[in-house]
């Protein structure tokens, strides 16, 4: 039952993501839709099988839970999401930006209302996070989540950064194990100190090209996502010649943060960092299968 309400979360999330890129497409929207009211009737079913309800479509399910005792919160709005996944299933409907945004809220309050009322699990606790097989990087994972639910939004989005070139090194290290990484360039800062003019500014334009050229090879669906976080954190990760993790233009084993350019992340820039790193994670070990 746990593994199964994990899985309704992290479909959930996969929807959440779809809203939080930006300017949302027709497909974004769609996508929205379907994958929380997946999340909500799996939820759904899983408490009608502890109770012996055997109902299968959506409404019966909700009226045969409340016949039940069963409380279903939100319950309006799920009788509204259900229509609207319906319209996207089976007519091709596109739903409206701000529709799909609010339904897609709405089932994540029905989870974190409903979860522990029928099973007794909160559903903070329902963590994707665990399923990451890297400790390294599911520790990083795990205190952006901390530093968004503290309201630390920049250091969350940074967290997540991190978290996410780990996963890209680690598949350029399982598919290019014999490549020098650019990675382990000088640091440009270290070079302009040592006065040798129009250098610094070479390499910097090198490691991007070859950020934005890794990311389109081997991160292809999540390329312009990846280009998104880039801009919201103003981050630059580099491996040091002893294996730390630095800052370029930084003599401390680990600082993040540009050049202090821009504006602060904000909570959803928290949110959109977070759910993209979980997202691609899971789909780089999966892909590239990095734990083995």
């Amino acid at each position: 039952m746990l593994s199964l309400l994990i899985d309704a979360n992290m479909i959930l999330r996969h929807g959440q993501l779809h809203l939080v890129r930006g300017k949302t497409s027709r497909l974004d929207r769609r996508l929205a839709i379907h994958h929380a009211h997946q999340s909500v009737e799996l939820a759904l079913r899983a408490k009608a099988e502890l109770v012996g309800v055997n109902e299968r479509d959506f409404p019966s399910t909700i009226k045969a839970l409340k016949k039940r005792g069963v409380i279903v919160p939100y319950e309006r709005e799920l009788e509204e999401l259900n229509k609207a996944r319906t319209l996207v299933q089976h007519y091709g409907t596109v739903p409206d930006e701000r529709d799909a945004y609010r339904l897609v809220t709405a089932s994540k309050n029905f989870m974190k209302d409903f979860c522990p009322a029928a099973f007794g699990v909160d559903q903070a606790k329902l963590s994707v996070i665990e399923m990451i097989g890297s400790d390294d990087i599911r520790k990083d994972v795990q205190e952006a989540f901390d530093a968004r639910e503290n309201g630390r939004f920049e250091d969350a989005a940074l967290a997540a950064h991190l978290a996410i070139e780990k996963a890209k090194w680690a598949i350029e290290k399982k598919v290019r194990p014999h490549k020098y990484s650019y990675h382990f360039l000088p640091d440009p800062l270290h070079l302009e100190q040592l006065g040798l003019g129009d250098l610094p500014d070479l390499i910097r334009d090198i490691r991007e090209d070859a950020d934005r050229s890794f990311d389109a090879a081997l991160s292809a669906p999540f390329a312009y996502d990846l280009r998104r976080l880039s801009k919201i954190t103003h981050a630059s990760f580099v491996k040091t010649g002893d294996g730390q993790i630095a800052r370029r233009g930084t003599l401390a084993a680990f600082v993040v943060g540009q050049d202090d350019q821009g504006d602060k992340p904000t909570s959803d820039d928290a949110d959109f960092a977070l759910e993209l790193a979980i997202e691609y994670v899971l789909w780089a070990e999966q892909v590239y299968g990095l734990g083995e």
